[in-house]
C-alpha cells in the first residue's frame, strides 16, 4: 500500500463513504493521514462535583441507586443516576448523572457499585449534575483512560469507523512520503512525517500530540517564510529613486490640521523606502477614520512634484468619486491635475481622461478597474495605489503595476487584518500602522440591544436628527430570504421607518443593485444634507465620509463579521459629535453575544481583528476558504504567531542553499506558495 493509493484500498470504505470523504477534499491514504483530531478526550484529569467545569474532566463515583427514569414528553426520556463521590478527606459529595432519550441505561448500573464519567460538571440551584458523560465501571477500565482523538465531523462516516481507518492504515508496511530534506530533521531534532502522525492520530500523552503537531506546525510555518522570502526577491531595483522629500513637509505644514504622529511616521517609512533604490512594496494599515487617506494624498503631491503620476485604484465607483473630491480638495490648489476614470463614463468623457493620462497632463489619476484596462497608457507611471486592498485580488494589484516601469506600491486598508494573516497575504509587503485617531474626536458609544429596544432606538435617533445631525440604519439583505425569515429585507426596514417618522424626516434608501446614477445621486444628497436618515445595505462600509451623521443602527447584527461591524461603525464617529453604534439581534447564541461584547468593549481594530480571527478562524476570515488560501493542517497563525518567527532563520538557511536536495525543497514549496496566492481573489 502507498500513500498516493485511493482509500478505496483501505478494507471497510466502499463507494458510499468513499464519496463521503471525497466531499471532504479526501480521496487518497496520504490526505486521510493528513486528517487531523480536532481535540482529544484526556480522560486522566480527575475533578470533583465540588467545583463547576468549562472542561470535561473525570469523577470517581458510587451509584447510590439505580436510578430514575422519567417521560418528560413525547419522545423526551431523561434518566437521573444519584452518585456519591468520596473526597479525600472522607466528606461525601452528592451529584446526578443525567441523561436525555438513553432509557436503556436504566439496566446497566447497579446500587452500591464503582463508575468513572467523563464529563462537564455543572451547579445550579447547589445541584451538581453532569450532563450525559461517557462512563466506565471500575472492573473496565482498560480502555478508559486513553487519550482519545476526536475528528471533525464528515456526513456519512462515523466517528469510531474513521479511527478503525486510521489504525488500519498503519498496520500496512508504507512509506509515507516526507518532504522535509533529513538533514534539517536532525538538525533541528524533528520528528519524521511518519512519526508525527503517528503521535497524532494514536498518542500515548498530551506530549505525544504536542511533539507530533510540532513538526507539522514547523514545516507548515517555514514553507510560509520561504514563500514570503521568494516574494521580496522578486521586488527588484526601481527606477524611480527619489532624494527631494522636502516638499513633502511643506505639503504636510501646510494642511490645516495637525498630522498624528503615527501618520508623520508612516510618511516617513515611505520616504525610507523610496530613497533605497528598489520597488517600495508597503501596506498601510489603519483604523477607520485614522487618517490614511491625506497619506495617499502626500504621496501623490511628492510623485507630481517629481515628475511622476500616481494611479489611485478603488474597490466602487462611490469610493472612487469620494476620493476623486478629496484629492481635487488637497492637489489642484498646487496646480496638481487630478483625473477620475470609471466603467460608467461615456465614451467621449473617457477618451478625453484617456487621453491626459497618456499626455502626463493628469498627474494623478482616480479609478476602479478600469485604470487595469488595456485601453489605459500612462505616460510616466510612478506610484501604484491600491485603497481597501481586502477586496482586490494579487493579480489586480500586480496587474496595476505592470502599467508602469518598476513604479512604487503602495496598500492602503482600513480592514483592521490581524498580524498573522497580514503576514502571509502581504508577505510581500512591509507594513505600516496608523494606531491613533485625529486629535478630537470621540470615542463612539456601542451598545447591544434585542428588537424590543428598536422603538427606543428609533426615539433616539430622532433626537440626534433634531439637532441637526444624520443618521443611518444597516440591515444585511437586499431581499427577503425564505431560509432566513426572522431578517427583514430592506425594502421592509425602509417602509417601517418611513411608517414611524411619518413626513418628520427626510429618508432615503440605498443598495448595491440600484443603477449607478441613482446610487450617486442619493449618496451626493446625503453629503449635502438633503437626507436625514439613509436605510442601506453594508455598501456604505466604504466609501461615505459625512461628519454630520453622529448615529448608527445595524440591524440583525450577528449576519455581520466582527471586522465588517468595526468598518461600518467607522461610518459615524468621524466629526467632533459624539457618535453612536447600535447593535440590534435577537439572537441568543453564546458565541453571538461573545462577539457583540467584541465590538461594545473594544474600540482598535488590531484587537477586534484578533478575537475575529480567534472565534471564526483563518478559514472564515474574509472567505478565504473559497478562494485558494493555504490552508494549515496543524499551525494556527493566532496562536503560532512566534513560530512563524522563528522559523525565518531556518527559511533564510534553506533559501541560500545549494544542496541539491534543498533546492528541490524549496522549489516545490515557491511552487505551492504561488499557486495558492494567485487564486486569492477577495472581492
Amino acid at each position: 500500500m502507498k500513500a498516493s493509493d485511493s482509500i478505496r484500498n483501505i478494507s471497510g470504505i466502499g463507494p458510499k463513504r468513499a464519496e463521503a470523504f471525497g466531499e471532504h477534499g479526501i480521496t487518497t491514504i496520504e490526505e486521510l493521514l493528513d486528517f487531523y483530531p480536532r481535540k482529544y478526550l484526556n480522560r486522566k484529569i480527575m475533578g470533583s462535583f465540588q467545583t463547576e467545569t468549562e472542561e470535561s474532566v473525570t469523577i470517581k463515583a458510587v451509584a447510590a441507586k439505580r436510578g430514575t427514569l422519567r417521560r418528560i414528553r413525547k419522545n423526551m426520556s431523561l434518566f437521573v443516576l444519584p452518585v456519591v463521590e468520596t473526597l479525600e478527606n472522607g466528606e461525601p459529595v452528592k451529584g446526578e448523572i443525567v441523561w436525555f432519550n438513553q432509557p436503556y441505561l436504566r439496566d446497566i448500573f447497579s446500587e452500591n457499585e464503582t463508575y468513572y464519567f467523563f464529563g462537564k460538571v455543572v451547579i445550579k440551584n447547589n445541584r451538581r449534575q453532569m450532563y450525559n458523560p461517557q462512563f466506565a465501571h471500575e472492573s473496565k477500565l482498560e480502555d478508559f483512560f486513553i487519550l482519545t482523538p476526536v475528528y471533525p465531523k464528515i456526513e456519512g462516516v462515523p466517528g469510531e469507523s474513521l479511527k478503525k481507518y486510521m489504525a488500519a492504515v498503519f498496520k500496512q508496511q508504507m512509506l509515507i512520503k516526507d518532504d522535509l530534506p533529513k538533514r534539517y530533521q536532525k538538525k533541528y531534532h524533528l520528528l519524521s512525517k511518519e512519526q508525527a502522525l503517528k503521535k497524532i492520530h494514536f498518542p500515548d500523552t498530551p506530549e505525544d500530540v504536542a511533539e507530533g503537531k510540532g513538526r507539522i506546525k514547523f514545516e507548515e510555518a517555514l514553507k510560509i517564510n520561504i514563500g514570503i522570502m521568494n516574494s521580496r526577491a522578486l521586488n527588484g531595483v526601481s527606477k524611480i529613486c527619489l532624494d527631494n522629500f522636502e516638499v513633502l513637509r511643506r505639503f504636510t505644514k501646510g494642511l490645516p490640521f495637525e498630522l498624528t504622529a503615527s501618520q508623520l511616521k508612516v510618511l516617513d517609512d515611505i520616504a525610507d523606502d523610496m530613497k533605497k533604490g528598489i520597488v517600495m512594496n508597503r501596506l498601510v494599515q489603519g483604523d477607520v477614520g485614522s487618517g490614511k487617506t491625506i497619506i495617499a494624498v502626500a504621496c501623490a503631491y511628492l510623485m507630481a512634484l517629481n515628475g511622476y503620476q500616481t494611479a489611485y485604484m478603488a474597490p466602487t465607483e462611490i469610493l472612487a468619486n469620494q476620493h476623486a473630491a478629496n484629492f481635487k480638495q488637497y492637489l489642484e490648489p498646487y496646480g496638481i491635475r487630478v483625473e477620475l476614470l470609471t466603467g460608467s463614463q461615456k465614451a467621449k468623457e473617457r477618451n478625453a481622461v484617456l487621453a491626459t493620462i497618456a499626455s502626463g497632463e493628469a498627474q494623478v489619476i482616480i479609478g476602479t478597474h478600469a485604470l487595469i484596462q488595456d485601453s489605459v497608457d500612462y505616460y510616466n507611471l510612478g506610484l501604484v495605489i491600491t485603497d481597501e486592498q481586502h477586496r482586490f485580488g494579487v493579480k489586480q494589484r500586480g496587474k496595476l503595476s505592470l502599467k508602469g516601469e518598476t513604479p512604487h506600491t503602495l496598500v492602503m486598508s482600513a480592514t483592521p487584518i490581524p498580524r498573522t494573516l497580514a503576514l502571509i497575504l502581504y508577505g510581500d509587503l512591509d507594513v505600516s500602522y496608523i494606531d491613533e485617531l485625529p486629535k478630537g474626536r470621540k470615542k463612539i458609544k456601542t451598545y447591544f440591544y434585542n428588537e424590543k429596544s428598536y422603538p427606543k432606538i428609533l426615539n433616539f435617533m430622532a433626537d440626534e436628527m433634531n439637532k441637526g445631525r444624520q443618521a443611518f440604519v444597516i440591515c444585511p439583505f437586499i431581499e427577503e430570504s425564505e431560509e432566513m425569515s426572522e431578517v427583514k429585507d430592506i425594502q421592509s426596514v425602509f417602509s417601517e421607518v418611513k411608517q414611524f417618522y411619518g413626513s418628520r424626516y427626510r429618508i432615503a434608501c440605498l443598495y448595491s443593485r440600484m443603477p449607478a446614477e441613482d446610487k450617486k445621486q442619493i449618496i451626493d444628497a446625503f453629503n449635502s444634507f438633503e437626507i436625514d436618515l439613509l436605510v442601506a445595505t453594508s455598501i456604505i462600509e466604504v466609501g461615505i465620509d459625512v461628519p454630520n451623521v453622529s448615529v448608527i443602527t445595524i440591524l440583525s447584527a450577528d449576519r455581520f463579521g466582527l471586522s465588517q461591524l468595526h468598518q461600518l461603525r467607522g461610518r459615524v464617529g468621524r466629526g467632533m459629535h459624539q457618535s453612536y453604534c447600535f447593535l440590534v439581534s435577537n439572537s441568543r447564541n453564546e458565541q453571538t453575544i461573545e462577539r457583540m461584547r467584541v465590538i461594545v468593549n473594544n474600540h482598535s481594530g488590531k484587537k477586534i481583528a484578533d478575537e475575529d480571527y480567534r472565534l471564526r478562524g483563518p478559514g472564515d476570515y474574509f472567505g478565504l476558504k473559497q478562494h485558494g488560501f493555504p490552508e494549515f493542517k496543524a499551525l494556527n497563525p493566532y496562536e503560532d504567531f512566534d513560530l512563524i518567527s522563528e522559523t525565518k532563520r531556518v527559511a533564510t538557511e534553506i533559501y541560500n542553499s545549494s544542496d541539491k536536495e534543498t533546492m528541490a525543497y524549496r522549489a516545490r514549496i515557491i511552487e505551492t506558495f504561488y499557486k495558492n496566492l494567485s487564486e486569492i481573489s477577495m472581492n
